[in-house]
């Protein structure tokens, strides 16, 4: 028979070829989890703004009993034909930052961004469900009888809000590349999204009576300095980077009265949902909207050359 101090160094045998097993393991499974967090608590910085105020749903229109805004249900996301520009903030801001943590832990240790797409993509899944099923229930999208102006409010919501969790994920591909100039692409384009996502917190502390003016001002340009300083870091070559910067002028310019343009047709009870009506409006809005402000896309631009021209003559002064 095997004596005592045989089997304790089988055990202490064992033990010791388990211990590198068992450490592997454990590896694999924070490799997992770490990035799958990371996505999920850029998702849940991303919707924060919405929530700072207390999260209650906005007035809805077809909501089917009468009820104060202090009555509202709580809801992740603020709903609401009228916070169509907000909600593609909230979603699309929290794909940006995932995507440039990606890209900043990457410079420093391998990892899988799958995971983080996933826990992004997971928390948009659960605040929209949860939003959702809010709205359905007060609107009364399902209840037989019920007006079919709810059920049309609500698949035309879900249907923009989903479209914009999709966007989200298109950011964080973008935000997490190696390349400089699909970063700067991705950065340059939630610019004006950003500025919203910003002007969405401020309200939801101080209210609309008391909104400081300064933002206003300091919001209207944040999104040309941003433009420009992912301008003056993409650089211009390869020359084909020189289709980012095309490309984010444009955007600077066709964004912020696409805005415009949306809000005004969706924010128009007068249409009565009529979609070929508000088609029309917003897009006679969008046409006049262009031409009203171009002083961002000047000041992007010169941002951007004034910064390639100093980074020029700095790798000139270092040769």
């Amino acid at each position: 028979m095997p004596s005592a101090d045989s089997a304790a160094d089988a055990s202490a045998a064992a033990d010791t070829a388990a211990g590198p097993a068992a450490e592997a393991a454990r590896a694999r499974l924070i490799s997992a989890i770490a990035p799958f967090t990371l996505g999920a608590l850029a998702a849940a910085g991303g919707i924060l703004p919405a929530l700072l105020d207390g999260g209650r749903l906005p007035l809805q229109n077809l909501w089917t009993t009468q009820t104060l805004p202090e009555d509202m249900p709580f809801a992740l996301l603020p709903v609401s034909q009228y916070q169509a520009i907000t909600l593609l903030a909230l979603l699309v801001m929290g794909g940006v930052v995932a995507g440039l943590a990606v890209r900043v832990i990457r410079r420093r240790r391998p990892i899988a961004a799958r995971p983080v797409a996933a826990g992004l993509l997971v928390v948009h899944t659960i605040a929209i469900v949860q939003s959702f099923v809010v709205v359905a229930d007060g609107v009364g999208a399902f209840a037989e009888g019920a007006d079919d102006r709810g059920f049309f409010y609500f698949t035309g919501m879900l249907t923009g809000v989903e479209a914009c969790a999709l966007l989200a994920l298109l950011a964080f591909r973008l935000t997490s590349r190696r390349s400089v100039g699909p970063v700067a692409l991705g950065v340059g384009l939630a610019a004006v999204p950003f500025a919203s996502w910003i002007g969405t917190g401020i309200v939801a502390v101080t209210g609309l009576a008391g909104y400081p003016p300064l933002a206003a001002d300091v919001l209207r340009w944040l999104p040309a300095l941003i433009v420009g300083l992912a301008l003056a870091w993409c650089g211009v070559k390869p020359v084909a980077r020189l289709g980012v910067w095309a490309g984010l002028l444009l955007a600077l310019w066709l964004i912020p009265a696409l805005f415009t343009a949306t809000a005004y047709a969706l924010g128009m009870r007068v249409l009565d949902g009529d979609l070929a009506e508000m088609a029309d409006a917003g897009a006679q809005v969008f046409g006049m909207a262009l031409w009203v402000d171009l002083g961002p896309v000047v000041v992007a631009a010169a941002i951007g050359a004034v910064g390639v021209g100093a980074r020029m003559l700095w790798t000139r002064s270092r040769r």
